[in-house]
Parts: structure tokens; C-alpha cells; sequence
């Protein structure tokens, strides 16, 4: 029943203000008695839905609140993984760019390699082909310098038969060859 003051009191004091026109404290019990009724018919029939109404509030509020604190945490694993991908990207990429680095470097030194072998092969057939074009050249040589001294030689025994002791010469040493045969022979 105390509490019931504690209620009315400020109803008093509502109704003492009121326009400036003074209530009778029986008149002020009654309003405020009236208005306390009506408040517990009200609270009577409203008390369900109301407290559904509230405690259908707090349950989407604290459900929102966990679900945000679940995706917060979602949200912070997802960022560690990413991080942990990132990181893992970059370790990737650097053993990439180094793999690329010494595959380039070995490409230029298979690159040298085979220049130097090719150089050394066209050097060898250069050599070969030197040697060939040089024998052949000798061979040619001499042959043209049987050929000038065939031509020389029979000009001058051309010339020397010219003279008819020579000629008579010639004549005797080759019947005494047919003579030694000749005789050879028998």
C-alpha cells in the first residue's frame, strides 16, 4: 500500500498545478485512483503481448548482438587467413621470381655454351675446308707444273731435234736399246 502513495503522490502534485485551479485531495485520490485502474486493466490484458513484445525485443537484440559478435569473429579468422594466403603469395612469388632468375641465367649460359660449340665447329670445318681448298690448290699446282714442264721439255727436245746430230744420236742409242733387247731375248 505504500507504494500505491509513492504513485499518487505525483498525481497530487499534478493535479495541485493544474491550471492554477485547486482539486480537492479526495478529488486527486479518485483521478488518480481511476488512472491507476486503468493502468492495471491495461497492464492485465496487455501484459502478454507486451511482454512478448519486449521479450521478443531482448531476444532479436541479443541475437543480432551474438550474430554480429559471430560474424566480427568470422570476419577476424577470415582476415587471419587472408594474411596467412598473403603471406604464403609473397613467399610464392619470391621463389618464383628466383626460380625465373636462375632459369634465365642457365638459358644464357646454355645460350653461350651452344654459341661457343657452334664457333668452335664452323672453326673446325673452316680449318677442314682450308686444308681441302689447300691440297687441291697443290694438287693443281703441281699438275699445272708437270704440265709447263711436259710443254717446256718438248720444246726443247722440239728444238734440240732440230739439230741432225742430235737426231742421229737418238736414232743409234735406240737401235742399240733394240739390239740389247735382242739379244736378251735369244
Amino acid at each position: 500500500m505504500g507504494y500505491v502513495w509513492l504513485l499518487l503522490l505525483p498525481l497530487v502534485a499534478f493535479g495541485a498545478e493544474a491550471g492554477g485551479e485547486h482539486h480537492s485531495p479526495l478529488e486527486v485520490f479518485w483521478k488518480g485512483f481511476n488512472i491507476l485502474i486503468f493502468l492495471g486493466i491495461v497492464y492485465w490484458f496487455a501484459r502478454r503481448p507486451v511482454s512478448e513484445a519486449f521479450n521478443n525485443f531482448w531476444k532479436s537484440l541479443t541475437e543480432r548482438v551474438d550474430s554480429s559478435e559471430e560474424e566480427l569473429r568470422k570476419a577476424r579468422e577470415e582476415l587471419k587467413r587472408a594474411k596467412e594466403e598473403l603471406e604464403k603469395a609473397k613467399v610464392r612469388a619470391d621463389e618464383s621470381i628466383a626460380l625465373a632468375r636462375e632459369s634465365a641465367r642457365a638459358e644464357v649460359e646454355n645460350a653461350r655454351r651452344h654459341a661457343e660449340q657452334v664457333a668452335r665447329r664452323i672453326k673446325e670445318k673452316a680449318r677442314e675446308t682450308v686444308q681441302i681448298e689447300l691440297k687441291r690448290a697443290k694438287e693443281e699446282l703441281a699438275l699445272f707444273g708437270m704440265e709447263k714442264a711436259e710443254e717446256i721439255a718438248r720444246e726443247m727436245l722440239s728444238e734440240r731435234f732440230r739439230d741432225p746430230e742430235v737426231q742421229k744420236r737418238y736414232i743409234d742409242a735406240q737401235l742399240k736399246r733394240l739390239e740389247g733387247k735382242r739379244d736378251g731375248e735369244g
